[in-house]
């Protein structure tokens, strides 16, 4: 969807085009396996928002990144589960954007690292632990690049317990240290730093019945 802003009067918009290219290498043996992927992305006549809220209409960024995961089985109870990824996200037409041309800015609010790591440990076959890292990277926060977020990690614990075939009690408890963190933040001309807060610490008890 696209509407006009304020003091702009043209809508001149062709079709968002964007071509994709991706090469990906698996391996996996006993007790582990991995996955590295590499990816590569053109698009042109993109719109952007830029700090003063004006739409930018015909942009044209590259995106380029390399993803990795892998998993691992510590001992017969411990296994380990990694995904990774590096990115760069760039503007690749000149634009002025707040008197400042961004061409070959990184994009905003892209992180250019990011990931999680996960332990899950299972005890029995009746019960199932994991405790899982999330981290999000620095990222800059407006087209311009004068603004970042220095980015976040947070924990989760979530555990479930078969009670029988059919019954299963699950508990996830979210945000484990209680951290402050943004579940994304920008700046505009107008308000400079803008966040919009994730949740504090947050516990969940459910039961599943299949009948």
């Amino acid at each position: 969807m696209y509407r006009l802003q304020e003091d702009q009067n043209i809508a001149d918009l062709d079709s968002v085009e964007l071509d994709s290219y991706e090469v990906e290498f698996k391996g996996a043996g006993e007790g582990w396996a991995y996955s590295a992927g590499y990816y590569f992305m053109d698009k042109q006549n993109e719109i952007v928002t830029n700090s003063d809220r004006v739409n930018l209409n015909n942009s044209h960024t590259q995106h380029t990144g390399l993803e990795f995961t892998l998993g691992l089985d510590l001992t017969e109870t411990l296994a380990l589960a990694a995904v990774y990824n590096f990115a760069e996200h760039t503007y690749e037409n000149s634009e002025l954007s707040g008197g400042i041309d961004i061409q070959g800015n990184n994009v905003d609010t892209a992180p250019r690292q990011f990931g999680n790591l996960r332990l899950r440990w299972t005890p029995s076959e009746r019960i199932t632990s994991e405790l899982e890292l999330v981290s999000m990277g620095e990222y800059y926060s407006n087209p311009e690049n004068t603004a970042s977020y220095s980015g976040h990690n947070l924990l989760n614990l979530r555990t479930q317990f078969a009670v029988n075939d059919s019954v299963q009690i699950y508990a996830n408890i979210l945000n484990l240290d209680n951290r402050e963190y943004a579940e994304r933040a920008d700046w505009t001309s107008f308000t400079g730093d803008r966040y919009f807060p994730g949740e504090p610490r947050r516990a969940f008890i459910g039961i599943t019945i299949n009948y």
